[in-house]
């Protein structure tokens, strides 16, 4: 088939897939990319060579200095863009779910996922895009609204990181950034476009994505990118449809760049994301008796700054603005009651790292930073406020010091604190402060060129959210007996807290079994202490719902990540064992997941850059449950993959296809409650001109 036939059928396929959306979606939407800071001059040595493996990407979540993901005294897990377009994702749960001690909460309705790390989910694991703090929660209503196709990278930092990231990062962090231009344009190029599209049989989805990039000058670059994908029901393992899982979604992004001189760059970015369907008022469960009409909305905004000299050892700098808002509209289709909650988000945030030569043998770096945000939440239900989503305002601010001092350029020691101030406040309500304090410290010890034996100590904490404080108004209504429910705010709640030891290695090394292979592997052991776990009590008798510090947790558990490349074989082997227990009481604790191991292998055909693979997924029934709960059942699933680089054919085409669920298993993944997709047949074509 001759070039113009490909890229006349995939524009019209693109095409078509994004006019037929309303034209009420036709926002755009960008987020700038997640930062990194220059290395030290023996970090700058380690990341010259080539970058084969998936813990070669650069990690940026553990600290605010640049270096590679195997170098890191941290559990750190990255998905590449490469294996964001291998799998052909629809959600973010396609795209972390083999990661280690990673789940995720909420069921499969796109809008509900959100992110659970170590056995903590929820607002216990700070999000963010392209640095952007996510921090709308709206309990079942969900909050991570985002669309692979825009992604360049995923990185996942397991454990407490509050030294670094504030407030919520008590199970982790998870690390979203988005494509820019220099991720489409070729060294010479000046302009050029993308188009793709794609479907999967599951759930009879279409999608179509149109990209255009610039450099307009040499210091200039510009990007815009616009994504709609529609599916239906889809069909579970036992070939039933599962209602209220159809979708309609459109995402954007504009994000543009500019070099002021030759070592200055300043970036504005614009994401949005539009959701339109109807769904149960609460999404994460199976009742289908409320159906409301719902628009989920999302709409952010990032201005960064950058300052990077590889000559000056004094002045790394980043500062980064933002401001997102996030808006669910439900109307109910029964009485056309209509409900509309709303999270604005303001932060800005910045650091400064020095590179200090002590000695020959003797590098530091310092770094200085801070961040200030605050939240402002408004719900209304036909007017009047709505139980559980109350008016109010959170301000959050903090500094902090983290220094890295390496030592003959094998042993590497890390300390750093960080200070936060915390308030909260809604009319008619009393007042909530709180400050909290966040050291950390890690060693780790090159014993051979290839292992690097690591001990950490963190602490981490998370201010209580709006709705925990100050909740009221009715939350469900009753029947015979049983009195009307009704929230009762707690101003009194204290900050959750987490200390966790953790001790690990990480393993590199080329050339294991032939000239050109490479192995790279994560291992590690942690124990989290968690102290004034916030639970709802629902006390069905008494007609009330309040917010409470109850619970003293301990989690614990082991971690291993490997990868294997060759230029023609490679794979990658990972697992989790966990375990967590309310140490006050010790009843196993809700959230954790059974013991989980995923398979990854494939075979690259070089002559025609193609590869081709598999993938297999375990996760162990899970009986260490919290008294009265149910166990959850096991499950085993396998995918197959394609991917085929068609450049030399046509040029600037590539093909992704695949089969996940190629048994049709009938399962459901954690404590959800709606059985996941069955077997589903999936292609997706993109073409560069």
């Amino acid at each position: 088939m001759q070039y113009k036939s490909f890229k006349g059928l995939l524009l019209a396929s693109a095409a078509l897939t994004l006019l037929s959306t309303p034209l009420k979606a036709q926002d755009n939407s960008t987020e700038t990319g997640t930062e990194a800071e220059k290395p030290s001059q023996q970090s700058a040595q380690k990341l010259a060579g080539p970058k084969i493996q998936t813990l070669d990407a650069i990690s940026v979540t553990a600290s605010r200095t640049e270096k590679l993901a195997i170098d890191s005294p941290a559990s750190i897990s990255i998905v590449t863009e490469q294996e964001i377009e291998r799998r052909q994702a629809e959600t973010v749960h396609d795209l972390l779910k083999d990661l280690p001690s990673v789940e995720l909460e909420g069921g499969t309705r796109h809008t509900v996922i959100k992110p659970s790390i170590r056995g903590l989910g929820g607002q216990r694991v700070v999000t963010r895009i392209d640095g952007a703090r996510q921090n709308f929660n709206a309990g079942h209503k969900g909050g991570l609204f985002v669309d692979p196709t825009l992604l360049k990278q995923v990185e996942v930092l397991r454990g407490p990181a509050s030294t670094i990231h504030g407030t919520g990062a008590l199970g982790g962090v998870v690390a979203f950034e988005t494509k820019s231009a220099d991720d489409y344009l070729e060294a010479d190029e000046k302009y050029g476009a993308q188009i793709s599209t794609g479907f999967s049989t599951v759930d009879n989805g279409v999608h179509g994505n149109i990209t255009g990039y610039a450099r307009p000058m040499d210091n200039i670059d510009l990007m815009a990118s616009v994504t709609r994908r529609k599916t239906d029901d889809y069909d579970a393992g036992d070939g039933k449809k599962r209602a209220y899982t159809d979708d309609d979604l459109v995402s954007g992004l504009i994000k543009g760049g500019i070099d002021i001189a030759d070592f200055h760059r300043i970036g504005l970015s614009y994401r949005l994301y539009r959701d339109d369907h109807n769904l149960p008022a609460t999404p994460d469960g199976l009742s289908t008796s409320s159906i409301v009409e719902r628009k989920s909305k999302e709409d952010s905004f990032v201005f960064d700054y950058r300052y990077d000299n590889p000559d000056n050892q004094w002045f790394d700098t980043s500062i980064k603005a933002y401001y997102d808002t996030t808006d669910i509209d439900e109307v109910r289709i029964s009485d056309r009651r209509h409900q509309e909650r709303t999270l604005e988000t303001l932060g800005l945030e910045g650091f400064n790292t020095s590179y200090l030569s002590l000695h020959e043998n003797a590098e530091l770096a310092v770094t200085i930073g801070g961040e200030i945000f605050q939240d402002t939440q408004e719900g209304e239900s036909n007017g009047a406020p709505i139980g559980g989503y109350p008016d109010a305002e959170r301000n959050i601010y903090g500094v902090y010091l983290d220094n890295t001092l390496t030592l003959f350029e094998d042993l590497e020691l890390t300390a750093g604190i960080r200070y936060d101030s915390y308030s909260l406040d809604a009319d008619g309500q009393e007042d909530s402060e709180e400050t909290s304090t966040s050291p950390r410290f890690a060693v780790s010890y090159q014993v051979l060129p290839f292992l690097q034996p690591y001990v950490s100590y963190a602490e981490a904490f998370r201010a209580p959210s709006l709705g925990e404080t100050y909740a009221s108004g009715l939350h469900f209504p009753g029947g015979g007996p049983i009195p009307n429910n009704f929230f009762v705010a707690n101003p009194n709640l204290k900050p959750e807290t987490a200390k966790t030891w953790e001790i690990g290695t990480n393993i590199k090394q080329d050339g294991l079994f032939m000239e050109d292979d490479s192995l790279r592997a994560k291992v590690s052991y942690f124990r989290n202490n968690v102290d004034d776990f916030i639970e709802l009590d629902v006390d069905v008798s008494g007609g009330t719902t309040t917010s409470s510090n109850v619970t003293k947790a301990r989690i614990q558990g082991f971690e291993a990540e490997i990868h294997y490349d060759t230029p023609t074989v490679y794979g990658s082997l990972s697992g989790s064992r966990i375990r967590g227990k309310n140490t006050d009481t010790s009843e196993a604790l809700s959230g954790i997941a059974g013991d989980k191991a995923a398979l990854m292998l494939g075979y690259h055909f070089q002559s025609i850059n193609l590869d081709v693979g598999g993938r297999a997924l375990a996760v162990r029934e899970q009986k260490r449950v919290p008294n009265g709960n149910d166990e959850i059942d096991g499950y085993a699933t396998f995918d197959v993959f394609t991917s085929w680089d068609a450049d030399d054919y046509v040029p600037g085409l590539k093909i992704n296809a695949g089969i996940d669920n190629i048994l049709d298993k009938n399962y459901r993944r954690g404590a959800a409650v709606l059985d996941e997709p069955g077997r589903n047949f999936k292609v997706t074509a993109s073409l560069k001109f």
